[in-house]
């Protein structure tokens, strides 16, 4: 998975998502939306209203803030199921 964080410098979610993206992508790339240009391209993902950061794109596809990207990344957990046991 690639990993696009849109953030800022100071902002302490956007560090937190990328805490927990490392876990499951093999490249994050963060984009400081300080720079005018920056800040335009993501809200071509996020849309017009974004105003907040982190928005996080996973390859290709906006998924949203960190409360996204944390309900994005438990649906990937494999769910196992719980072992039974033979009586027989």
């Amino acid at each position: 998975m690639d990993a696009i964080v849109y953030g800022t410098k100071t902002c302490t979610w956007c560090e937190q998502v990328v805490r927990a993206l490392k876990k499951h992508t093999t490249s994050i790339t963060k984009v400081d939306v300080n720079e005018p240009d920056n800040l335009e391209e993501m809200k071509k993902f996020a849309g017009e209203d974004a105003r907040t950061v982190p928005q996080v794109v996973i390859d290709g596809e906006y998924i949203g803030g960190y409360t996204e990207v944390d309900r994005y990344l438990n649906s990937l957990k494999e769910i196992v199921p719980e072992p039974t046991i033979d009586r027989g």
